[in-house]
């Protein structure tokens, strides 16, 4: 499939530039509080987390600006554009860091969410303030894989009709719902010019151009993932003319994005929401719920039966440069930012609750994302078994890929991945140092031929740039096999009789 993206903003250059598995982790000491990435980490275990109004986005960030980039900002919970790799974060694993062993980076199995975005919820009230969209051009085509037929460069642009009756209960502007805006395009692109500074300039794994021989890309079938992938991938490699795949699976059965048939996924779901604990956050946000169902005319169980929906909205809004709502009813009445903090601390305990904290959680990442986590084992053992010529994989995904993909790895606690959140696995071929002169860091391009007995792999796993935070410790410096171990746990047997049952 042939895929790209005009951006308006290009024109103008200068804008942009185990308890069971015991992991063996090198990091274990205890959690002060205090390190760079202690706002991905609240206590949300405890209801009082979203009740307390004194948390406030717990050192988060919610804001960015319309048609900017996000300010960068790493190592900080940054929900607008979380942070990833890049020179000012980027620290080898701490054995190679402090000198113990000699190793070298040979893949890397990057995921990501898409960019920042236009809500997906509209109020059910309607909107009290216009979306733009006019400065970005997303296109549209197809052409015949042997080139002989060219299409004619087109581009989408949504216009309002005036007599259009349904305006009134949607929202104005230029806009689709959700669509990626113009800082989410050029924060994308930032993305990218980063991976290429660390896996490319420091690191020496990405190739120069993109060979499909040794990379691969693949996305949801959503448009959002595909817009990314094109801002992503020319800050990667920004002097790239031609084209490339990018991989995705028919929409009815994909691996991703809850596109395969599951009925049990719903109904496990449904149990998953209807215990004492589930009900419990939802009696103490009762009156929070009550006063936006009014406000919005929103009293209807999708948007009273989670947060997702009001935290959507206003995420859509503050991520892009837009105010809180108002109520269409009576302007006086607008949502205030502690009821967006309550929100946002809600969705947080509800993402906790669905893929780390819930009796079921196991299970539910099995029937959500166990195929996925099948795809990205099995990917890492033909690295390691040298069946696999590639050094980096990269996959467009979203929210809803992420929470159970981070579940599965036992994350410390999960706060909802926001926009770009990204996890990178690091397959790293290491060789013990025998001597004082061979505590240094090796690179040279026969490195991997001086295999010994004692050769190893090992895997680091990177969550928004930082070693993912476990209940075991930090996923800093993982044996390779103990990886695979916990990655399989949560890899469905039979999921076609799982989701059937």
């Amino acid at each position: 499939m042939k895929f790209s993206l005009i951006w308006a903003a290009l024109v103008n250059p200068s804008k942009l530039f185990s308890t069971a598995l015991t992991l063996i982790v090198v990091d274990r000491r205890p959690d002060t509080g205090t390190s760079s990435d202690a706002s991905f980490y609240p206590p949300l275990d405890a209801i009082s987390y979203i009740t307390n109004a004194k948390h406030g986005t717990y050192g988060g960030i919610f804001t960015a600006p319309a048609d900017e980039e996000t300010e960068k900002i790493d190592g900080t919970y940054n929900y607008c554009t979380m942070p990833h790799p890049s020179p000012d974060l980027y620290q080898l694993p701490s054995p190679v860091r402090e000198g113990s062993v000699e190793a070298q980076l040979i893949y890397v199995e990057y995921m990501q969410r898409h960019q920042r975005r236009t809500p997906y919820n509209i109020l059910p009230g309607g909107e009290d303030q216009e979306y733009h969209c006019d400065n970005v051009h997303i296109t549209a085509g197809s052409s015949s894989a042997d080139s002989s037929l060219i299409p004619v460069p087109m581009y989408t642009e949504t216009y309002k009709d005036s007599k259009n009756p349904f305006t009134r209960q949607y929202v104005n502007g230029t806009c689709q719902y959700p669509q990626l805006t113009l800082g989410g395009v050029l924060d994308g692109y930032r993305h990218g010019r980063d991976l290429w500074a660390v896996y490319g300039e420091q690191m020496k794994l990405l190739p120069s151009s993109p060979d499909t021989n040794n990379v691969w890309f693949r996305a949801s079938s959503s448009p959002l993932t595909h817009a990314s992938a094109s801002a992503v991938l020319r800050g990667i490699w920004p002097d790239y003319d031609g084209s490339l795949p990018l991989h995705q699976q028919a929409a009815g059965i994909d691996t991703v994005d809850q596109g395969f048939p599951c009925p049990s996924r719903s109904q496990l779901l449904s149990t998953i929401q209807s215990t004492d604990e589930w009900n419990q956050h939802l009696a103490a946000t009762q009156d929070l719920r009550d006063r936006l169902a009014i406000m919005f005319n929103a009293n209807r169980t999708d948007w009273m039966s989670t947060f997702d929906h009001f935290a959507d909205n206003f995420q859509g809004r503050l991520c892009n440069g837009y105010r809180l709502p108002c109520s269409l009813d009576d302007p006086s009445k607008c949502a205030m930012e502690d009821d967006a903090y309550a929100v946002f601390r809600a969705g947080d305990w509800e993402w906790n609750y669905w893929w780390n904290r819930n009796q079921k959680a196991s299970h539910y990442i099995q029937l959500t994302e166990g195929l996925f986590l099948q795809e990205i084992a099995l990917r890492l053992t033909a690295i390691k078994e040298g069946t696999l010529d590639r050094v980096y994989s990269h996959t467009f995904i979203h929210d809803g890929d992420l929470g159970p993909i981070l579940g599965a790895l036992g994350i410390q606690q999960l706060r909802w991945p926001g926009m770009a959140a990204n996890i990178a696995f690091e397959v790293w071929y290491v060789k013990y140092s025998v001597g004082p002169s061979d505590l240094i860091w090796k690179s040279s391009p026969d490195f991997l031929t001086r295999q010994t007995s004692d050769s190893e792999f090992y895997v680091r796993v990177l969550y928004s740039g930082h070693p993912l935070r476990t209940s075991e410790g930090k996923l800093d410096w993982v044996p390779f096999s103990k990886l695979i171990q916990r990655l399989n746990k949560h890899v469905p047997q039979d999921i076609v009789g799982m989701c059937s049952s």
